[in-house]
């Protein structure tokens, strides 16, 4: 349901009351200590899971990005606007008409960046009842938290994915995209695509982080922190995991220039797997003057049957086998030159003397 994707921009997209909810574009101001960051965006995301637990959506009203972006649950869920976002988060919360949802965190994680103004913010969420995993980027200014992205999907069973997937009923959540390409993120969606067909340089980027994580596309598809993660891309790699995108590239960078996020629509292949459309949510972190993968959601939509039949013909091209190093060949020895036979002198023999005619 289109409004879900709402509900879950709405439960990261909190702030410290009032304000404009317009992102601001000015001088962000001082450094936060991180842990005081990630503290109070925690305790503003627990206590906007409770406001929409009681039916009330006014509150939110102040607390979203004007130009936010939402992706999912569904194929055509891609919302660009606090307006779209609101008009549909209407169609499940209304405390006129007494609706409700149910809200219940099961898995929740916000990561501050390096001087406490921006965010990224995980969690997997039970919607009335059904399992959802939710990925976003927070920016923080003058005390005011707000939603910059969001990657919203259903995590079904794997039993539901596959049977699914026999009837080519899965699609990309967010399949049409929205328009948002910064140019300040360049370095990044270079990184994004070079990972594509290169799984070793994604699984490189999160198997160095401690707080990395990669969340999959069905039920308990999860992998934290350095040695789940490493022990995940080694199968990946080992199956030959590669990724194609299959629309258009969505990226921009955070206020503050530490975070950076990329999505895409994606179709992603391994061996002895059938095509899986997905849709990549990728979060960088600036590291020096390079971005870092430290948070990738890979999500789907389940939709009608043979509606991701067009998504599977879109398939990245095979990986070419790596020729074995060839050994160095022996270093070549020059050969001796032959040494020279010296002739043997004859000896003269000697002229007779008139002794011994005698």
């Amino acid at each position: 349901m289109r409004a879900l994707a709402v509900v879950a921009l709405a439960v990261v997209g909190c702030g410290g009351g009032g304000g404009s909810p317009a992102k601001p574009k000015t001088v962000i101001g001082p450094a936060v200590d991180e842990k005081t960051a990630q503290k109070d965006a925690q305790g503003l995301i627990e206590e906007i899971y409770e406001t929409l637990g009681r039916g009330n959506k006014d509150s939110l009203f102040t607390l979203l990005d004007d130009s936010l972006i939402v992706f999912g649950p569904r194929g055509k869920d891609a919302l660009a606007t606090r307006a779209d976002a609101l008009v549909a988060l209407g169609e499940v919360i209304d405390p006129k008409t007494k609706k409700k949802v149910s809200l219940k965190s099961d898995s929740l994680e916000v990561v501050a960046s390096p001087g406490g103004h921006s965010a990224w913010v995980f969690d997997v969420v039970s919607v009335n009842g059904e399992p959802h995993a939710v990925m976003a980027i927070l920016t923080n200014a003058d005390d005011l938290w707000l939603v910059e992205a969001v990657s919203f999907a259903h995590t079904p069973t794997r039993s539901t994915l596959k049977d699914k997937l026999s009837k080519d009923a899965v699609i990309p959540p967010g399949a049409s995209g929205a328009k948002k390409n910064d140019a300040a993120a360049a370095g990044a969606v270079e990184r994004f695509r070079k990972g594509l067909l290169d799984s070793e340089l994604w699984g490189a980027d999160l198997g160095s982080r401690s707080d990395a994580i990669f969340v999959g596309p069905a039920a308990g598809d999860m992998a934290r922190g350095k040695k789940e993660i490493k022990k995940l891309w080694k199968k990946r790699v080992e199956a030959k995991t590669r990724m194609a995108t299959s629309g258009e590239i969505t990226a921009a960078v955070t206020d503050d220039g530490q975070l950076a996020w990329v999505s895409a629509p994606m179709t992603r292949v391994a061996e002895e797997q059938d095509p899986l459309p997905l849709r990549a949510f990728a979060v960088f972190e600036k590291s020096s003057d390079a971005w870092k993968l430290i948070a990738l959601h890979e999500s789907l939509a389940l939709d009608e049957p043979g509606s991701g039949t067009s998504w599977k013909k879109i398939v990245p091209p095979k990986l070419e086998e790596k020729p074995p190093p060839e050994e160095a060949a022996p270093p070549e020895t020059k050969a001796e030159p032959k040494k020279k036979k010296k002739k043997k002198k004859k000896k003269k023999k000697k002229k007779p003397t008139s002794d011994d005619d005698e």
